[in-house]
């Protein structure tokens, strides 16, 4: 397709669109109405009819065409501009819609940044050269046709032959995407690795200042920002022979035009006063073909973006079901469950089974990359099992809408994740209709509320996606408040105390107390000693459940691998560094 302007993206008609266009049209007619009057007039000035009364007839047909004109495209303009980016607008939303039904794999660390990158500033590009493109080439389109009507009615040849130019210019259009193309596929890659090395670099800039006193990592994004912005010129350049010869066809088409009205003028089939017309029209008429021609190349600049933009939106997103399910309680079975990351990345599962009765808690234990937070993340399917089926109340996962299952599980997860708002607006994100005292009584159960009343305004204060002047240990207790007035029958903790300091451990422990009473709790646990009182633990190791049981049950066997694991964290405890 050489016009994508992406407007299906949006998932809805824009009846607008059709009326900004209408606009359009009308405004490219009446600016033809000047080129009209203009041969009235001179025909009459050639045949010496010409005095004050003609003069005043043009000024007043003259004044109320411009005064027309500008109206319509005014008009046209609100139009074509506000429904397009109200049109684009809703394409954004859409396919940010669409990401949140997206299996959890397609959000890898690096992808997440070419995504994030995507949606932000390259589709902010797309959107001002689409809008501007719709809403210029609408007027661009329809005058080029009027004004040949005029050539046509001065002369047939003439028009015919200037005609016969345009389609040979505006093979020149597909000529310049397909050169653009090649050269954007090299600069398409090399953005992506930039943006996941930049993201690094600024992820990582705490520990390259501690380690990296060469810049030697610094160097190597700067080389590789130098052969992006060489690949970027190329591109850019690359278009370049096909719109030359896009202008070059149309100045020739112009030429041959002009000539062929002057041997007319010379044989006598052409009056003067014709051949200054045609001229005149002939010239604006490749003047509005070479603005169309240019509007549409700029499309280039979209092209790619676009395309990248539906092959995001053409991902598959987890099904849902055509009935919505009902669960009959909070109890959580795992039937013969196996599941594998996409390219064989990350900890897969093997056959996982058992069950988690309504109000009890399961603790996940065992070595890094065992498929504990794996199991805990199918639970509230971020991912689909591969095989087998996990229930809740005796419903299939699968079988629940995406508005059930988030109404029935909440997650606590190591890394917080803030939104820019107010602290009170991060607590709401479960239940946005919470009242405030309901908001503070989750801050207060979660050991939250004095520390959210020592800042500057209290739930008020205003808080980034980083936390502000939040500590890790405090943005845990913002989490944990969500999750309480969010007040889900089943709680995911997928290490919460990981990275928390004693203090703060002890009090987000004590917030963990009071969440999960009278929840079915999954917890997937690195300190062992914070998981002591569960119902049962579940001991995982390379995608297998290999042991269960109680905290005291599972001590008692000397060579399990929950015994060697708590024997190691006991004896780190007891660690001490000291000089020499």
């Amino acid at each position: 397709m050489i016009v994508d302007f992406g407007f299906d993206l949006a998932g809805r008609r824009e009846p607008r669109l059709w009326r900004g266009l209408a606009l359009g049209v009308a405004a490219a007619l009446v600016e033809t109405i000047p080129y009209v009057e203009l041969a009235r007039v001179l025909i009459a000035v050639f045949a010496g009819r010409a005095d004050v009364a003609l003069a005043v007839e043009a000024a007043l047909v003259l004044t109320v065409a411009t005064m027309l004109l500008v109206v319509l495209k005014a008009r046209a303009n609100i139009e074509n501009f506000a429904t397009t980016y109200g049109v684009v607008a809703d394409a954004r939303l859409a396919v940010a819609d669409h990401l949140s039904r997206l299996p959890m794999g397609v959000f890898t660390q690096a992808r997440r940044a070419i995504i994030a990158e995507l949606l932000t500033g390259r589709f902010s590009l797309y959107q001002d050269v689409v809008t501007h493109v719709w809403g210029l080439s609408v007027v661009n389109a329809a005058l080029p046709v009027f004004l040949w009507g005029v050539l046509l009615v001065l002369d047939v040849r003439v028009a015919l032959m200037a005609a016969a130019f345009v389609p040979i210019a505006f093979i020149a259009i597909p000529w310049s995407l397909r050169l653009l193309s090649r050269a954007s596929a090299t600069v398409a890659d090399q953005r992506d690795d930039l943006v996941a090395a930049l993201v690094d670099q600024i992820e990582g800039s705490r520990d390259l200042r501690q380690y990296d006193r060469g810049n030697h990592r610094r160097l190597l994004v700067e080389a590789q920002l130098q052969r992006f912005e060489q690949a970027q010129m190329r591109a850019e350049l690359a278009p370049a022979p096909a719109l030359l010869a896009f202008a070059f066809v149309l100045q020739l088409g112009f030429a041959v035009a002009a000539i062929a009205a002057a041997v007319g003028v010379s044989g006598g089939d052409i009056a003067p006063a014709v051949l200054v017309l045609l001229l005149v029209v002939a010239l604006r008429f490749y003047r509005s073909i070479m603005d169309l021609g240019l509007n549409l190349a700029e499309l280039r600049f979209a092209r790619e973006t676009l395309a990248r933009i539906r092959r995001l939106a053409a991902e598959t997103p987890l099904p849902e079901p055509v009935v919505d399910g009902t669960p009959t309680d909070a109890a959580i079975a795992f039937k013969t469950v196996s599941f594998a990351y996409e390219g064989g990345d990350g900890a897969g599962l093997h056959e996982i089974d058992g069950y988690i009765p309504a109000g009890a808690m399961v603790a996940l234990v065992g070595p890094s990359g065992s498929g504990k937070s794996t199991l805990a993340h199918l639970v509230a399917r971020l991912w689909d099992v591969g095989s087998g089926s996990i229930t809740i109340g005796g419903v299939d996962v699968r079988a629940l809408s995406a508005e059930t299952l988030a109404r029935t599980v909440a997650m606590v997860l190591q890394d917080v994740v803030l939104f820019e708002g107010t602290v009170a607006d991060n607590i709401r994100l479960g239940r946005p209709d919470a009242p405030d005292d309901a908001v503070e009584q989750a801050a207060r159960a979660a050991r939250a509320h004095d520390f959210i009343m020592a800042l500057p305004q209290g739930y008020a204060t205003p808080l980034d996606a980083e936390g502000g002047p939040l500590s890790g240990g405090e943005r845990q207790r913002i989490a944990i408040a969500r999750a309480l007035l969010k007040d889900a029958p089943i709680l995911v903790l997928d290490e919460a105390t990981a990275n928390i300091d004693t203090e703060n451990e002890a009090e987000i422990q004590a917030a963990l107390s009071t969440l999960t009473a009278d929840r079915t709790v999954l917890v997937v646990a690195h300190r062992l000693w914070t998981i002591t009182r569960a119902d049962a633990i579940w001991v995982i190791d390379q995608g297998r459940i290999v042991q269960r049981g109680s905290h005291q049950d599972l001590l008692a066997v000397p060579d399990g691998l929950y015994r060697r694991l708590w024997d190691a964290q006991m004896q780190a405890r007891t660690w001490r560094i000291t000089s020499g």
